[in-house]
């Protein structure tokens, strides 16, 4: 199918009566269809909670935009050098930065895809919104809800526009002027032109943000309740709980921080990710992963630090990931594992082995060549075959049980230490160094990790921190992209080998490495879809 911004309207809604995983596919065929869909409040909330349905499939966050397609491209796995089958070829030429290799080919032209239909459906969403909200419309929505999803709605398309950006468009510091990506705010089929960078991050993106922003600050209940992560008692309306599901307004402040950083406009980025650090609210909301139900607790672990997620979705087969390509059970042809000595003696070494995700996120397993290495074991599943029953006998068992149903599932997409980093970065850009160490420091003591102090090397233990934090959340190749970094030992999961039909440049320790080409390496082609006929 030639994509060119073409979409099926698929409006997938959610059950909101029964869990937060039990989707309902509803596809409109006609006008009335749509019609029918958005004429009351309930079939409006669905068509809502179906886009982050829709965000959260395997082409997009729940697979290839998290733990897989963008970590190993971001070198943090070593793959399998031998298998010539499928899977070990296509994390191969991944590794390899080669585009052409043609699951390659096709994994890049899903996530194109995926993402814009997701954009059009957003897009559909938006316009029976604001019809509802129009002279002669149905006001079946209060005009409160009416700015509160407006406001996650625009968030959703900003925060796909961006990410097609960062995947598709330039290392924006150095080709801010470069080839970008269309962004649709149209239900119209119609091609769409192609942006330069900077014109869909400043106009566009940035736009939909700061709007987003303005309307959830008056209307986003996250900001009173917080997230509110279970159902009201009286079972009568829970369409406005379980804001770490939806983009809220703590979760677009974050957004906002990422694009003004990737931008170069350090202090927005700045302004907005110290909303959050210096919050009372945001730390009574988002406290801190504590140790004692994380560490020596096999009942309730909770290794994706869930209470600091500021949004992500639920996954009842979240441990089926672990399952297929981290745990002992996998044959080799799907593990992912980081090189040898990688994790102990790199990522976290000397002081740094007490770190609270050295500890619950990683343990001893072997290489496929039968080396030392380490397991990641953030995805793995809370054994218990009746975590998905949230009943028990005394209220003891049933706190475990809620316990093990969050834990076990949740999957996280942005994480309140995101702003502590920026914050600590944007500081050092703008000659507040102090500040910058106090804050990396302070996110340092909530890992359990000791202070660090102006004599180190600011960006060498900032990276560090990024990839022992986003290790499965597909952030770490963002920020080796946006620094336009090179990933050599120190911060490399994946063994540099020199293989003959690979330019050398590819495998070097990368003192020599040019900036046009890391630059290449970073920029994915187009689809062919989106680049033939235009």
């Amino acid at each position: 199918m030639k994509n060119k911004i073409y979409a099926i309207v698929a409006i997938s809604a959610m059950c909101l009566m029964s869990s937060c995983s039990d989707w309902l596919n509803y596809t409109p065929k006609d006008k009335q269809s749509e019609e029918q869909q958005f004429a009351t409040k309930s079939g409006i909330y669905a068509a809502v909670n179906g886009i982050y349905n829709q965000m959260s499939t395997a082409a997009l966050y729940g697979q290839r935009l998290s733990y897989e397609f963008i970590d190993i491209l971001g070198q943090r796995y070593e793959v399998n050098q031998t298998d010539e089958t499928g899977y070990a070829k296509y994390c191969r030429a991944l590794v390899d930065y080669d585009y052409t290799e043609s699951t390659v080919e096709s994994v890049i032209a899903s996530i194109w895809s995926q993402a814009y239909q997701v954009i059009m459906n957003i897009n559909v969403v938006l316009k029976n919104l604001d019809a509802d909200q129009a002279p002669d419309g149905r006001h079946v929505l209060p005009a409160e809800d009416y700015e509160m999803l407006r406001g996650e709605m625009l968030a959703c398309r900003a925060m796909l526009h961006f990410d097609m950006l960062r995947l598709f468009g330039p290392v924006y510091s150095r080709t801010p002027e470069g080839r970008g990506v269309p962004y649709n705010e149209s239900t119209d089929t119609k091609i769409l032109p192609i942006l330069s960078a900077s014109e869909v991050l400043n106009s566009y993106i940035i736009r939909d943000i700061e709007e987003a922003k303005q309307l959830l600050a008056k209307t986003d209940p996250v900001i009173e309740y917080g997230p509110r992560a279970e159902f009201a008692d009286d079972f009568d309306d829970n369409s406005k709980r379980y804001r770490q599901l939806r983009m809220n307004y703590y979760a677009v402040l974050l957004l906002a921080a990422r694009a003004y950083q990737w931008g170069g406009d350090n202090v927005n980025a700045l302004a907005n990710a110290q909303a959050l650090v210096n919050d009372p609210k945001v730390q009574q909301f988002f406290p801190p992963v504590d140790a004692g139900t994380l560490l020596g607790n096999s009942t309730t672990p909770d290794r994706m630090f869930t209470t600091e997620c500021l949004f992500g979705f639920y996954n009842d087969d979240r441990g089926l990931i672990y399952d297929y390509h981290f745990g002992p059970d996998n044959s080799g042809r799907n593990l992912l594992v980081p090189r040898a000595g990688y994790i102990d003696e790199l990522l976290f070494s000397g002081s740094d082995v007490g770190d609270y995700r050295y500890q619950s996120q990683w343990e001893n397993a072997t290489t496929l060549d039968g080396d030392a290495t380490k397991r990641f074991l953030k995805f793995k599943d809370i054994t218990d075959e009746n975590r998905d029953v949230v009943s028990g006998s005394t209220s003891d068992e049933n706190e475990i049980l809620k316990a093990q149903k969050f834990y076990g599932t949740f999957c996280s997409l942005m994480k309140l230490s995101e702003a502590y980093y920026i914050v600590a970065e944007a500081s050092i850009e703008t000659g507040k160094d102090l500040v910058g160490w106090i804050t990396l420091n302070e996110m340092r003591r909530r890992r359990g990790t000791p202070d660090t102090d102006p004599s180190e090397d600011f960006r060498d233990m900032l990276t560090k921190e990024y990839i022992r934090e986003f290790m499965g959340e597909g952030q770490v190749f963002f920020y080796f992209k946006r620094l336009n970094k090179s990933f050599d030992n120190a911060y490399n999961g994946q063994k540099l080998i020199q293989v003959a039909i690979i330019p050398p440049f590819l495998y070097s320790e990368e003192e020599n490495v040019t900036d046009e080409q890391k630059e290449a390496r970073y920029t994915l082609p187009l689809p062919k879809s989106e680049t033939e006929n235009r």
